[in-house]
């Protein structure tokens, strides 16, 4: 019996040892387990960004050009026509209005300035044709004086020449025409109107050609006149 007691004492140590260690480690268990559930929780910082940054590109995709993609044309959008307002009608009608007003006055006034350019024209046609019917008349009226002037003197030197038959009254009269030519000589006599008395008439004939050249203008117009002439020769 006292064999068997002093046998199991050299285990009581590190059986007590153990019962305490085991103790301990229950202890510490307990201990920082309670702590760890009482601390707080931590607390956390946010940042805000403008932005999102930028992702990092490979090597590899920097180095390949970028793959464009097929660019569709977009579909033609066509505005839907409105109708015009009231508004917008009334002022179309009242400037198509003022344009028609305008184009009315404009033509009122081109008519007018036609109207007057007319009156001018025929007036200035008037004063024309009346100066040229006095520079005529007055160019008429010279030349009838030059003309009768130059008759009167053809007649007298033709007077001049004649041999008067006996019994011839101062009443008798013989109409010639006479042809002429540019210097005044007689080409051609012929009797128009007898004098009654041939014999006069004979005379009156042979004097015309005895008395040429007759005299005749000088200016070419005038000499023009004197080509053919009617000669009344009285004694």
């Amino acid at each position: 019996m006292s064999t068997a007691l002093t046998y199991q004492e050299p285990y009581r140590l590190p059986a007590g040892m153990l019962a305490l260690a085991v103790h301990l480690l229950f202890f510490f268990v307990l201990y920082f387990g309670f702590r760890w559930q009482a601390q707080p929780p931590e607390e956390f910082m946010v940042e805000m960004w403008d932005s999102l940054p930028a992702a990092e590109v490979a090597p590899e995709q920097l180095l390949e050009p970028p793959v464009k993609a097929e660019s569709k044309p977009l579909p033609k959008v066509v505005a839907p026509v409105l109708p015009p307002v009231k508004a917008d009608i009334e002022v179309r009608d009242k400037k198509k209005k003022q344009a028609e007003e305008k184009a009315k006055a404009a033509a009122a006034t081109k008519a007018k300035q036609e109207k007057e350019l007319r009156e001018l024209e025929a007036y200035s046609e008037r004063l024309r044709n009346s100066e040229q019917a006095r520079i005529r008349a007055e160019v008429d009226a010279a030349t009838a004086t030059q003309v009768g002037r130059y008759q009167d003197m053809i007649r007298a030197k033709i007077r001049r020449n004649i041999v008067m038959p006996p019994d011839v009254p101062e009443s008798a009269k013989a109409e010639f025409k006479v042809t002429l030519l540019p210097g005044g000589d007689v080409l051609d006599v012929e009797l128009l109107r007898s004098s009654g008395h041939t014999a006069y008439d004979n005379a009156a004939e042979r004097a015309i050609y005895k008395a040429q050249p007759l005299p005749v203008p000088t200016n070419a117009d005038l000499q023009k006149m004197f080509r053919e002439l009617k000669l009344t020769i009285r004694p």
